[in-house]
């Protein structure tokens, strides 16, 4: 049963797309090469079908380390008035789009993070998935639809960011299945490396050192904690886009199962973002501060709290989750 429910979905989702006149593709704030390399796959395929289609990224500036990937330059800020579905990827509940939903348009879902509220007309969410851009060409491969060079590049970028260049858990044959086939259409694994590893701009560099001078040792050095504060993102011209990978520099420790980050944000909220290796069920607690995620990646946005405070709360969870 659930897998006919899923494959209606699917089918539905198919036939709203082909029927719909103007197309806009969206996903969540402060993206990242996941949220952009699948809505850029989508904008290049959906094109091909003879769509009128945007990307629509509202957060300003854009990470101009993935500046590199086909299309991103024709990304609009602004959702376009005669515009009648609307397609959502790697983006967890409707609110971190950042947009208002106009009356009576469709919305369609796509997504991998196991934290959806299933906020769409038609939900395509596939937890199991490494990348939204699996779903997105689940969907695609579904519908028959061809796959041009360009779209398989956005979603092998999308593909390799998202499972940590194939280091992540969860990876597996599958996965790799799906690389072959992206690589058999055109996309190219060195040089994709290269844009993903070797693209960064000096302000990044120049914040790095200032947030590994924060790292602390918490719970007998199984947590790591890293701080970025507004001062240090000013001091060094970053900006926050250049601040989402650090989290990884406190979980890369020898002893350490969780790390995490701390970011003010320039509403006054703190932003945290948790990694964990093998143990730890991050995006359990990231749910109980309203956030979401992975198992193992995952986070939330606090307001009217200290960061002492957040701090020792966090720790509070991460130690109860340890001693399971």
């Amino acid at each position: 049963m659930k897998d006919k429910e899923e494959m209606h979905a699917y089918s539905r989702a198919i036939e709203t797309i082909e029927s719909a006149r103007h197309i806009t593709v969206t996903g969540h704030l402060n993206p990242d090469a996941d949220a952009l390399g699948t809505a850029l796959g989508l904008w290049w395929i959906l094109k091909d079908l003879g769509k009128r289609v945007d990307v629509l990224f509202v957060t300003r500036p854009l990470p101009q380390a993935l500046s590199f990937l086909p299309g991103y330059g024709k990304i609009k800020h602004a959702l376009h008035p005669k515009s009648d579905l609307l397609v959502s990827v790697d983006c967890g509940s409707f609110d971190r789009l950042g947009i208002e939903r106009p009356e009576g348009m469709m919305l369609i879902n796509i997504d991998h993070h196991q934290s959806n509220t299933r906020y769409g007309d038609i939900d395509l969410v596939e937890p199991h998935f490494a990348s939204a851009s699996e779903t997105a060409f689940k969907l695609v491969a579904a519908a028959g639809w061809d796959v041009p060079k360009n779209g398989a590049v956005n979603f092998y970028a999308a593909l390799v960011s998202d499972t940590g260049f194939f280091g992540y858990e969860g990876v597996g044959p599958r996965v790799f299945d799906f690389a072959k086939t992206l690589l058999s259409l055109g996309a190219d694994a060195e040089w994709t490396a290269r844009m993903l590893r070797e693209n960064q701009p000096l302000s990044k560099l120049r914040l790095l050192p200032m947030a590994l001078e924060t790292l602390t040792l918490h719970l007998g050095g199984r947590v790591a904690g890293l701080e970025v504060t507004e001062r240090m993102l000013k001091k060094s011209g970053a900006t926050v886009n250049e601040t989402d990978d650090m989290v990884n520099y406190a979980r890369s420790l020898a002893t350490v199962e969780v790390g995490f980050l701390t970011r003010e944000e320039p509403d006054g909220g703190i932003k945290v973002s948790l990694r964990s290796k093998s143990v730890v069920d991050v995006a359990k607690i990231a749910a109980s501060f309203g956030g979401g995620g992975h198992i193992r990646a995952a986070g939330f946005t606090v307001y009217g709290m200290e960061r002492d405070v957040l701090v020792d709360r966090l720790l509070n969870m991460i130690k109860k989750e340890l001693q399971q």
